[in-house]
């Protein structure tokens, strides 16, 4: 049976095309190659990739830059580039997949049995970046590892993948370890409850390239990758009134110093507000024990819904809320933010505000590599938009109140 032939990384694609024309004369010392545009287009790639190519080529001595003018082919990078196997066959369209697949074939070896060492074959390791996460977190992490992996190999990197397990002390341990493994940047899912991690700061100090997700550093201008929680816990509230809701709660984990939860409490509090309903701060809670939210279910009887700030505690909620014979929606609504998998087996199927987990990823690690090939790049703030994705969790106004 034939086996279904490898995808391509689009960067190694670009690579070998570039050392084919050159090798066969097709572009000769002092010629002007395509611009990063050009390439882009023909390879249906981001300038970003295109970039991570040419830079490789530049520090092999095969290519020049001139500032303002583009890429040009240095004297004698013809010969230089003689070692490397597979070529393109000098018909000025892309490279076969055949012959891209041998160079990435080289590249994902230190060396081949009676075949050429890296060295040998005029190619590099491709760069290494690190992603370091809280936790594994499930489907959130599979997503984001799926969408910076996606992203890193279109740019020619490799991945990383490190977990802090829940540890501020094991994260900073990490921070450092994956700068002396060669890591030429780190994506970072921070701990929850960070102001900020020391090592992060100093990192950024120093203009390492560092990317971080679902969070900022107040404080501190860091390049960072989120979705839109304020909005999200916002459409959350403004979905309940919307079903004839004003008495609203919400539960999360403790706020303070996570920007992401921050982020949620400031965008429900201002939903309230803007549809005139005062701020209860009884209808507020910050704990994340089981018995706490069952407490709060029993004596918080005049609350017709509620937010959960995390999929955890909305999980949480229902399971409260069924043990204390509440029932969802008809007596109690509720939104929890982030979806839950196979949420179709659930007995209510929860209505959730969905985050972008894989695009958040993607956007992270393209964000990272603009930053290894520029480190003194203006920092940045991504921002993806959050989705309300309505199930049977979310019911009109009870006619009679849970004390009756």
């Amino acid at each position: 049976m034939k086996q279904p032939a490898k995808r391509v990384p689009i960067y190694l694609q670009i690579r070998q095309y570039l050392i084919g024309q050159i090798r066969q004369g097709f572009w000769k010392a002092g010629d002007r190659l395509p611009s990063e545009n050009e390439l882009a287009h023909t390879f249906q790639g981001s300038r970003i990739t295109v970039k991570q190519a040419l830079t490789a080529l530049v520090e092999e001595g095969a290519v020049y830059r001139v500032q303002g003018k583009g890429s040009f082919v240095a004297e004698g990078a013809a010969e230089l580039l003689q070692g490397i196997s597979g070529e393109s066959q000098g018909s000025g369209l892309p490279p076969s997949a055949q012959s891209a697949q041998s160079a990435y074939s080289i590249l994902s070896s230190p060396s081949l049995p009676g075949g050429p060492s890296l060295m040998e074959a005029g190619l590099s390791a491709p760069p290494l970046i690190a992603f370091i996460i809280q936790n594994t977190l499930g489907s959130i992490c599979s997503d984001l590892l799926l969408g910076i992996e996606e992203a890193a190999t279109d740019g020619g990197c490799r991945v990383l993948f490190m977990n802090a397990r829940d540890s501020r002390e094991r994260e900073s341990a990490m921070l450092q370890e994956a700068v002396q493994s060669g890591a030429k940047g780190i994506i970072l899912f921070p701990v929850h409850g960070e102001t900020y991690n020391e090592e992060v700061l100093r990192l950024t100090m120093e203009h390492y390239p560092i990317v971080v997700l679902d969070r900022y550093l107040r404080g501190v201008e860091t390049n960072c990758v989120c979705s839109d929680n304020h909005k999200g816990t916002y459409l959350a509230v403004s979905h309940l009134i919307g079903k004839g809701h004003r008495r609203i709660g919400c539960v999360s984990s403790p706020v303070l110093g996570t920007t992401s939860l921050e982020d949620r409490l400031h965008g429900y509090e201002q939903a309230l507000a803007d549809h005139g309903i005062p701020v209860d701060h009884a209808a507020m809670l910050f704990n994340p024990a089981p018995e706490a939210i069952a407490d709060f279910l029993h004596t918080r009887t005049a609350l017709t819904a509620l937010v959960a700030f995390d999929s955890v505690h909305g999980g949480m909620v229902m399971k409260a809320a069924e043990q204390a014979g509440i029932r969802i929606p008809e007596d109690l609504s509720l939104v929890a933010f982030d979806d839950y998998p196979f949420a179709e087996l659930f007995k209510v199927l929860p209505t959730v505000i969905v985050q972008p987990f894989r695009e958040i990823g993607q956007a992270a690690a393209q964000l990272l590599m603009e930053l290894i090939s520029s480190p003194g790049a203006e920092r940045r703030r991504v921002t993806l938009p959050v989705q309300l994705i309505e199930r049977s969790s979310t019911g009109p106004l009870p006619t009679r109140s849970r004390r009756e």
